[in-house]
């Protein structure tokens, strides 16, 4: 299998584990309901509740790729996986701005402060990852950069006013993956 075909299929692979373990799970039940899934992919509840959740399920698995291209198991398909991350996160940036603000900035600094505090946090994760892509800095700085400022603006962005995440269960695999790239690096 060449570097391209193994990125792309590890890829593939994290977005369809968050499809179907995030997407289709109930909050309400607490179980997984494969109708869930299917309203999204067939575009059942219509096309903004489709781009809406396929966004959530978008940005989490490009944080995951992203964080999965820094582990040791896959250094011959780091740029790869890298590019594909930085994309579908420049995806996710440019619809939930327009979702969300309607690529105004005025609505946005009206947000509440935790919302542009999240912004800020991704913007900035943003950056370190292009520029660590583009070898404008450096990988042991693109690391614990792009990881921990992509985890702040995760967190902020979707925790209730005290403070506790409001998402469903299988996001929270992003943490454990996060603390495991960051000892990977803090190792070798």
């Amino acid at each position: 299998m060449s570097i391209q075909e193994s990125s792309l299929l590890t890829s593939v692979l994290i977005v369809a584990s968050f499809l179907l373990f995030y997407t289709a799970y109930d909050k309400i039940t607490k179980s997984y309901r494969i109708n869930l899934l299917l309203d999204v992919l067939l575009g059942n509840k219509g096309l903004d509740f489709t781009l809406v959740e396929l966004n959530k399920a978008l940005s989490l698995s490009a944080m995951t790729i992203m964080m999965v291209s820094f582990l040791p198991l896959f250094q011959a398909v780091k740029y790869n996986l890298l590019w594909i991350s930085m994309n579908l996160l420049w995806i996710h940036s440019g619809y939930s701005f327009y979702k969300f603000y309607q690529l105004s900035l005025k609505k946005l600094f009206d947000d509440k402060k935790i919302k542009i505090l999240s912004i800020v946090f991704g913007g900035l994760g943003q950056m370190s990852l292009s520029l660590g892509f583009f070898g404008m800095i450096s990988y042991s700085s693109l690391v614990p950069f792009a990881t921990i400022l992509g985890i702040a603006h995760f967190w902020t962005m979707e925790v209730d006013y005290k403070y506790r995440l409001q998402v469903r269960p299988y996001a929270y695999i992003v943490f454990p993956i996060a603390i495991y790239t960051l000892v990977q690096l803090a190792v070798l």
